[in-house]
Order: structure tokens, then C-alpha cells, then sequence
């Protein structure tokens, strides 16, 4: 796992995860058209009737998202210093290509195009920050290898020159940390105050 990810950057190897995964959610439901699975939850069409009756305790959602978002967030720092850090990336990318792909041919399966159009008034606008933010996160994540090894090598060098590397190494994270906390804290907020919105204007 190492060698892949020493042979690709980090930014490609995560994308390409979430290509596959992607990939692979479209077609496993697309050659897996089961009537329960295109008819169940929000795909039965008396969901879609009872919609206008809805009450969003936005405050709740908030706490909620805030839960699920930040604890996939810190999981993901946590186990950026372990031994699975790249195993755990690539599993974590791939899950979402896979969750979004899946999810988006069932919409379309149910609802047709019309369903492409319902499925992103479930994801945005929110969905773009926290595809930035863990996107950013992960690349973070994956350079942890690369940077211990560039401070044990550092080790040989001059006192004075490896402080002030091992410095702006550890300023350049901490931006690339704040940014991708950023981004996913406001996803948060979007998806709690603000998708319910758009929702209700598409439905």
C-alpha cells in the first residue's frame, strides 16, 4: 500500500479511489434492480407525498451532522499518525465514491433524470465543502509518511537548517488542517440551515 501511494500523489490516489468506488456503486445497482431496493425508504412514492408535512428541527440537525461530519473528520487525523493511514484513506474514499454512486443510480432508476435533480437536492450545497474539506484532509493524511521520513532524514542535517524546516513543514499543515476544518464546519452548517431550503423549493 505504501508503494502505491509513493508512486502517486496523494491528490490523484485519492480521487481515483473515489472514481472507483463511484464506478462501482453504479454499476452494482445498475445489474442489482431488485423492486424492494428501488421502492423503499425515500424512493417509495409515499415519501415523496408526505414531504410537504415535514418539520425540520434544524437545531437538532445541526447536532447531528455536526456528530457524524466531525467524527469521520477526527477519525481520519487520528489514524493519519497509525499504521493504516493510507489503508484507511483509501477505504474511506472508495466507501464515499461508492455510497454517492449507488446512491445516485437509484434515484435516477426510480425517478429517471428527474431523479439526478432530486438526489442533489439531498447533497448541495453542502456537498461541495465537505468534498473540499476531505479531500484537503486526506491529502493531509496521506503526506504524515512522507513528512516523518523527511524529518528523520533531517536528522543528519544542521541543527539550525532542520528546525527551520521541520517550522514551515508544521505551519503548512496546520493551514492545510485549518482549511480542511473549515470547509467541512461550514458544510455543517449548509446541510443543517440551508439544504432544507432548497429542498422544500425542488420538492
Amino acid at each position: 500500500m505504501n508503494r502505491i501511494k509513493n508512486r502517486i500523489p496523494p491528490i490523484l490516489l485519492i480521487l481515483f479511489m473515489s472514481v472507483l468506488g463511484f464506478i462501482t456503486g453504479v454499476l452494482t445497482i445498475a445489474l442489482w434492480q431488485e423492486n424492494w431496493l428501488v421502492n423503499e425508504g425515500i424512493l417509495n412514492q409515499d415519501f415523496i407525498y408526505k414531504i410537504e408535512d415535514l418539520n425540520i428541527d434544524k437545531r437538532a440537525l445541526f447536532f447531528l451532522c455536526f456528530g457524524k461530519r466531525l467524527r469521520a473528520f477526527f477519525l481520519l487525523f487520528l489514524l493519519a499518525f497509525s499504521s493504516v493511514n493510507v489503508f484507511t484513506n483509501v477505504i474511506f474514499f472508495f466507501l464515499n465514491g461508492l455510497y454517492i454512486g449507488s446512491i445516485m443510480e437509484l434515484f435516477i432508476i426510480r425517478y429517471g433524470m428527474q431523479g439526478l435533480l432530486m438526489y442533489l437536492s439531498f447533497v448541495l450545497p453542502q456537498g461541495i465543502f465537505y468534498m473540499i474539506g476531505f479531500l484537503v484532509l486526506g491529502c493531509w493524511c496521506l503526506g504524515q509518511e512522507r513528512v516523518g521520513n523527511e524529518r528523520v532524514g533531517n536528522e543528519r542535517v544542521g541543527n539550525e537548517r532542520r528546525k527551520k524546516k521541520e517550522k514551515i513543514q508544521t505551519v503548512k499543515d496546520q493551514g492545510r488542517l485549518g482549511v480542511s476544518f473549515m470547509f467541512v464546519f461550514v458544510g455543517i452548517i449548509l446541510e443543517s440551515y440551508v439544504n432544507s431550503k432548497i429542498f422544500f423549493l425542488i420538492f
